[in-house]
């Protein structure tokens, strides 16, 4: 799973409470973090971007951040070059017009095409502008 290790290393401890690990007990990995007992683990906290409440165990640590899955990806996803997005919609325009509102930001719509074996899935492809300005300059 993303941001989670499946074995812990020897030695480690708990970055929250301090807890030894030992064999047998539950561990989780959180990426730019470190291990987390499954007690501390399970405790409510609060995502630094969006506020929601969230268990420690899903959060991931960027750039000093601590972030739920759905900030991550946004986050991540703004220094990708490129996006796509599904869309369901019955016919082509209102799935441009779906597509051209639902834009991340700082990228533009480069392609709209049906999904393999589907009649109403639509896949949209994005690319950030800066890049889509060079190309297109």
């Amino acid at each position: 799973m993303l941001g989670h290790l499946s074995k812990p290393e020897a030695g480690a401890s708990c970055r929250v409470c301090g807890k030894e690990m030992r064999k047998g007990e539950q561990f989780h990995y959180i990426t730019g973090f470190g291990y987390v007992c499954h007690s501390c683990g399970i405790q409510g906290v609060e995502c630094d971007s969006c506020g929601a409440k969230v268990r420690r165990m899903t959060l991931t640590v960027l750039r000093g951040r601590s972030l739920c899955l759905t900030c991550y990806r946004r986050e991540r996803e703004t220094g990708e070059k490129r996006a796509m997005r599904e869309i369901k919609s019955a016919d082509i325009q209102s799935a441009l017009g779906m597509a051209l509102e639902s834009a991340p930001e700082g990228f533009k719509l480069i392609g709209l095409r049906l999904k393999t074996s589907s009649k109403d899935m639509w896949q949209a492809e994005y690319e950030r502008e800066d890049i889509f300005e060079m190309r297109c300059s």
